[in-house]
C-alpha cells in the first residue's frame, strides 16, 4: 500500500489571503487521494473560514491545524504593535511540524524566510490579490520553485523583476472561481434605492487615502445622492489605534453610511458585489469590483504623477479626484462617463485575473503535475 504524500499549505498572512489558495487545497483533497492535505493556520478566524472551504467544498479529508503562537512571536508582536511581526518564529515552528511533507504552498511571500531556516523540498508560491502595486517583497519571489499566479499581468511583472518565466504559471483568480460556488450574502446594503458607493482605502501609507478618508466619509454625510460602504483593506486596522476606530465608527449612519473596520465582508466580495461604485486608490480590490464593469473613483491623496506611473495603471479605468473636495464630482463624472471605459476595465480584468471560470481546477492541474514531474525525476 502506497503511502500518500502530504503537501502542507500554510496560511499565517490574514484570513483575506484564503480565498485565493485554499481552494485549491481542497480540490486536491477531494480528488487526489494520492496527496494528503494539512492547512496550517495561525488563528481562529482562518480555522473557520478554513473548515467552511472544505464544507462547501466536500472535502472531508482535508486536515487543518491551527497553529500554537509561540512565546517569541508573542513578544514581537507586543514590542512592534505589529500581527505581522510573529510570522517568523510561526514560520520556524511549522519548519519542524512540515517536516514530512513533499512541499509547501503559500500565499504570501513572507514565508520565502523557510529557505534560510533549512527548507530544501519545493516552496510553492500562489499569488493572493493581482493589483498594480510593485512593492518590494516581490524580489522574494526567487525563493519558490513555483509561482501560480492570476494572470499574464502578474507574468509580466515577475520576469520583469528576473524571476525564471519556467517557474511561472497563470491559473486565474482562484477567489472569484470559489465565490461562484459559495457567493456573498445577497440582501441589499440599504433599502432607499440609492447608488452605493464602496469605499477601499489601500493599507500601504505611501500611497493610500486611508489619512484622508474622514474627510472623505464626512462628505458623504453632508449629501444625499448616494449610499456609502467604508470598507478599507484589512490590514488597515493592524496599527489603528482604538481612539482612531471609534472616530471611523462614530461616522456610520444608520440606513445611508457603513462603516466596517472587522467583518468578513471586508475580504468576501459582499461589498465589491453589491456596490455600484468603487472608490479607492490602489488596491486589487478595484479589479474583483471591475469582474462586472461597473463606474470607479481614485483618490490621489498624495499628489502622484500618476498618468505613466504603472502603480496607478487601473486609474486609467475610472475617474481620478485629488482630494476630498472633488470626490463626489468624480463620482459624478464616472458614473455618467462610464460607457466609454467599459471596454478599458474588460481588458484589464483579463491581463489581470486571465479566465477566472475554472480557476480552481486549472491551477490544481498545475500543483499536482508539478509535483508529481518532481516526485518522477
Amino acid at each position: 500500500m502506497t503511502t500518500a504524500r502530504e503537501i502542507c499549505f500554510v496560511f499565517i498572512g490574514g484570513t483575506h489571503q484564503i480565498y485565493h489558495l485554499a481552494p485549491v487545497a481542497a480540490e486536491i483533497a477531494r480528488r487526489e487521494g494520492r496527496f494528503a492535505v494539512r492547512c496550517f493556520c495561525a488563528d481562529e478566524e482562518a480555522e473557520t473560514a478554513l473548515r467552511e472551504i472544505a464544507r462547501r467544498m466536500q472535502a472531508e479529508t482535508m486536515e487543518i491545524t491551527r497553529l500554537p503562537v509561540p512565546w517569541l512571536a508573542r513578544l514581537a508582536v507586543r514590542v512592534t504593535g505589529r500581527p505581522s511581526a510573529a510570522k517568523g518564529p510561526i514560520l520556524a515552528s511549522l519548519r519542524w511540524r512540515a517536516r514530512r511533507a513533499c512541499a509547501i504552498v503559500v500565499p504570501e511571500r513572507t514565508s520565502a524566510a523557510l529557505r534560510k531556516m533549512g527548507w530544501r523540498r519545493p516552496l510553492i508560491h500562489f499569488r493572493h490579490g493581482a493589483g498594480d502595486r510593485a512593492p518590494a517583497s516581490e524580489k522574494r519571489l526567487r525563493a519558490f520553485d513555483l509561482i501560480v499566479v492570476p494572470g499574464e499581468k502578474d507574468i509580466k511583472r515577475a520576469v520583469d523583476q528576473g524571476i525564471d518565466r519556467a517557474r511561472l504559471r497563470v491559473g486565474g483568480y482562484v477567489k472569484l472561481d470559489y465565490l461562484r460556488i459559495a457567493p456573498p450574502a445577497k440582501e441589499p446594503l440599504f433599502d432607499n434605492g440609492l447608488p452605493t458607493v464602496v469605499y477601499n482605502p489601500h493599507f500601504d501609507p505611501r500611497i493610500s487615502s486611508l489619512d484622508i478618508a474622514r474627510d472623505v466619509i464626512e462628505r458623504f454625510r453632508h449629501q444625499d445622492r448616494y449610499n456609502l460602504v467604508f470598507a478599507p483593506h484589512i490590514r488597515c486596522m493592524e496599527g489603528m489605534s482604538q481612539a482612531d476606530r471609534q472616530r471611523f465608527l462614530a461616522q456610520a449612519v444608520e440606513g445611508r453610511i457603513i462603516v466596517d473596520l472587522g467583518s468578513p465582508s471586508l475580504f468576501d466580495m459582499r461589498y465589491t458585489q453589491a456596490a455600484d461604485i468603487y472608490l479607492g486608490d490602489v488596491s486589487s480590490q478595484l479589479y474583483e469590483f471591475l469582474s462586472r464593469p461597473r463606474p470607479a473613483v481614485f483618490l490621489n491623496s498624495h499628489g502622484a504623477d500618476w498618468k505613466s506611473d504603472p502603480r496607478y495603471a487601473g486609474w486609467h479605468l475610472g475617474e481620478v479626484a485629488d482630494g476630498p473636495d472633488t470626490a463626489l464630482a468624480a463620482i459624478d463624472r464616472a458614473v455618467a462617463d462610464h460607457q466609454s471605459k467599459i471596454e478599458a476595465q474588460a481588458d484589464a480584468l483579463k491581463f489581470a485575473f486571465g479566465d477566472f471560470e475554472g480557476a480552481i481546477q486549472r491551477s490544481t492541474d498545475i500543483l499536482v503535475e508539478e509535483l508529481t514531474a518532481r516526485q518522477q525525476a
